[in-house]
């Protein structure tokens, strides 16, 4: 493993995936290019004092890539699981080792979430790489700026608005296979017109449909009669959008309306296939925003969003379980989110201040939930409930130039910011960041991130009513309005070098320590000992704050372009994660007193403290990627990824009175890609792929089935 790590080392890559070009300018351009994610306000990537990548719509184009989760996976310190799955496989993404739902997903500098859910964060499937401009990726807590979930980072993906005048057309086409009997369609189309004066209106669709694989892991080579027998997994996207807009030199100003409705063949669990099962999801997504230029030091901004969703999972009349019953079931998960944030930006020289505030809103309402079997019917949740929080929050920062005083002094920088938050569940959270930074020569930056994050306790965690324990009258909701928030403190040093046109290097170490860690545990009888707990023990199951996550990581990048047709580009992070325990640290009013079985691992919490290993981190991740440019239309591109060893859970019947999620070790793997892409015209162009060359059997999480050698066919048009 470590030779292999090794060469990727070698291979490198710089902030993102540089467009490979024969113009040392466009070089420069990628390697320069402006960003307001992390600093919400315009400034060159070499000059910020984050780990920040910026993939520009060129290099977009380039990529290579079907989905946003797959762009994202070949960044450093990102690992998504459901990548290389089934498509229409949940996709989680991890970043720098935080939980999923604790890095901020934006689209237009709107958060998107998805209150409906257990821990309020997306899934990856639903979002395109249709109308995408440019996306800004911005590491570690960053509260400071965006509020609650920004533990991990920030992903910003930015939507087109800015044309030349006249009439705009872009369509694509894609077809693949990635296993017998699989297909899969792709079709986008995007329409824009500009007027002279600055008015614009844009329309597009973008459709795919997929006959897929079975997505379980099917361990059952002869299935007897009463066992499930696995079927393939469908799915199908459809996503709708429009926007209208102003822009001129004094106003930015657009309304934008995306519908996405995706349908999913779903499965019980890991190995746990299902028949007429389906996971119905549909969400429409209002945005909107205006920037006005009150004077060339004043700008003024703001920023909206509703959003509404529905996720309905129904299990057919002819899914047989297990034990042989013909059962249904039905689901219905319902969230609806509000978004609204006011900024003013002063440029005094050359240091920017800003001063804001927002306000959001999340409801949530859930459905009854039924079985119909031999046994009967039975009803598990209320009839229909419904859940909601709001928070309110001032925001400073100060983007201080040292040139603002003394032209000698512009190579430092401090950037000091703070945001205080008042949330309707958990009450109040102050969080700052201190950010020095210092220009070594000219295109060389040092710099020093201290910065704090929260996250807020999602609806579901603080309020689902469901009742699991043995006795349905005496025991704790699932939910838990006692929950806190949980609070982060992330330090980062790094420095990045680009030694020339040619040549870049990048350099980060960073440690983050997130309190108040949100647990799955199971509450039981405090007047037994645990070896004694037998049935009528159990007094259900709660969410509460029990860990201490703590990650640790170092990421390199580098960018080399040897000769004038060939480029180079890799990354390489390190990453050890651990989740810490200890007695003295739980809050009993949220337990009463009773004995805590921690459900992830299955041990109960001890006097001493107990530390474990965060699930699905991978110990070290990597990529690299060759391009060679024989001819100006002619470009051919290899790729391979590097993912390491990590644990996994996997249900254990023997952990505990009633089992719980056991530990289970994940192989490694090595993936190798090829594309060769072709410009028959300025505007005319196409793209073969071939994914997982050599077929590599491997899993990114246990149970579920991944892709094996894939081609897709590529063929795009521009007007």
């Amino acid at each position: 493993m470590k030779k292999r790590v090794l060469l990727f080392a070698c291979l490198g890559v710089t902030i993102c995936l540089h467009a490979q070009t024969d113009s040392l300018q466009k070089l420069k351009d990628s390697l320069r290019t402006v960003t307001v994610t992390a600093t919400r306000t315009i400034k060159d990537v070499m000059d910020v004092g984050r780990s920040v990548t910026v993939i520009s719509g060129d290099q977009l184009k380039q990529a290579a890539c079907n989905t946003v989760a797959e762009l994202l996976s070949q960044q450093e310190g990102i690992f998504i699981v459901g990548t290389g799955q089934n498509p229409g496989a949940i996709q989680s993404l991890f970043l720098r080792g935080s939980e999923n739902y604790q890095t901020m997903i934006m689209v237009d500098g709107v958060p998107l979430a998805d209150p409906s859910t257990d821990h309020g964060e997306i899934d990856l499937t639903e979002l395109s790489l249709a109308d995408v401009d440019r996306i800004e990726i911005v590491r570690g807590s960053h509260s400071t700026l965006y509020g609650s979930s920004a533990i991990g980072g920030v992903i910003n993906i930015i939507t087109k608005k800015n044309y030349t005048p006249g009439v705009h057309l872009t369509t694509s086409f894609m077809y693949g296979e990635f296993g017998p009997q699989t297909s899969v369609f792709d079709e986008n189309m995007l329409v824009n017109y500009t007027f002279q004066n600055g008015l614009y209106m844009t329309g597009g669709i973008y459709r795919v449909d997929d006959k897929g694989l079975n997505a379980t892991v099917d361990t059952i080579t002869h299935p007897l009669p009463y066992q499930m027998n696995p079927d393939r997994d469908n799915y199908d996207k459809t996503e709708v959008f429009t926007k209208i807009g102003f822009h001129n030199s004094k106003w930015d100003i657009y309304a934008e309306y995306k519908n996405t409705i995706q349908n999913s063949d779903a499965d019980a669990s890991a190995f746990n296939d299902l028949k007429s099962a389906t996971d119905h999801f549909v969400r429409d997504f209002y945005t909107w925003g205006l920037a006005y230029k009150l004077s060339n030091n004043l700008h003024l901004q703001y920023t909206g969003s509703y959003s509404h969703d529905f996720r309905a999972y129904t299990q057919g009349l002819d899914t047989v379980d297990q034990y042989g019953d013909v059962s249904t079931e039905n689901d219905l998960f319902i969230g609806s989110s509000t978004f609204h944030d006011v900024k003013l930006e002063y440029d005094y020289k050359t240091s920017q201040f800003i001063v804001g505030g927002g306000y959001s809103n999340q409801s949530m309402k859930l459905s009854t939930t039924s079985y119909n079997s031999a046994f009967g019917t039975f009803t598990d949740n209320p009839d229909t409930v419904k859940f909601q929080q709001s928070t309110t929050s001032a925001y400073v920062q100060a983007d201080v130039n040292g040139g603002t005083f003394d032209s000698s002094f512009r190579a430092y920088n401090l950037l000091l910011g703070a945001r205080f938050t008042s949330n309707s569940a958990f009450g109040s959270n102050v969080s700052y960041e201190i950010n020095p930074s210092v220009k070594i020569l000219k295109n060389n930056l040092l710099y020093l991130s201290y910065s704090t994050g929260f996250s807020t306790p999602s609806l579901y965690e603080l309020y689902a009513p469901n009742k699991y324990g043995d006795n349905p009258v005496t025991s704790y909701t699932l939910g838990n309005p006692s929950l806190k928030a949980e609070e982060s403190n992330s330090l980062e040093i790094g420095i990045k070098h680009a030694v020339s046109s040619s040549l870049s290097v990048t350099l980060a170490w960073f440690q983050t320590t997130v309190n108040n860690h949100i647990d799955y545990v199971a509450l039981w009888n405090p007047n037994k000992p645990i070896d004694s707990l037998a049935y009528g023990d159990n007094l259900g199951y709660r969410y509460v704050n029990l860990g201490q996550e703590m990650t640790q990581g170092f990421e390199i990048g580098i960018f080399l372009k040897p000769i004038k047709n060939l480029s180079i580009s890799g990354n390489v992070s390190l990453l050890t994660s651990t989740l810490k325990y200890n007695t003295s640290n739980v809050d009993t009013a949220q337990t009463h007193n009773a004995q805590v079985q921690i459900y992830d691992g299955g041990t109960f919490l001890g006097g001493s403290g107990q530390s474990t290993n965060l699930l699905r981190r991978p110990g070290t991740l990597a990529n690299a990627s060759i391009t060679w440019k024989p001819l100006k239309r002619l470009a051919f591109n290899v790729k391979a990824r590097y993912v390491g060893t990590r644990y996994d859970a996997q249900y254990d019947n023997n952990l505990g009175p009633y089992g719980a999620i056991g530990f289970a070790n994940v192989s490694d793997y090595t993936l190798f890609d090829a594309s060769v892409s072709y410009n028959f015209t300025e505007n005319c162009s196409g793209m073969i792929r071939c994914e997982n060359i050599l077929n590599t059997t491997y899993y990114e999480i246990l149970g579920y089935t991944t892709r094996g050698r894939s081609i897709y066919f590529n063929l795009r048009f521009s007007l």
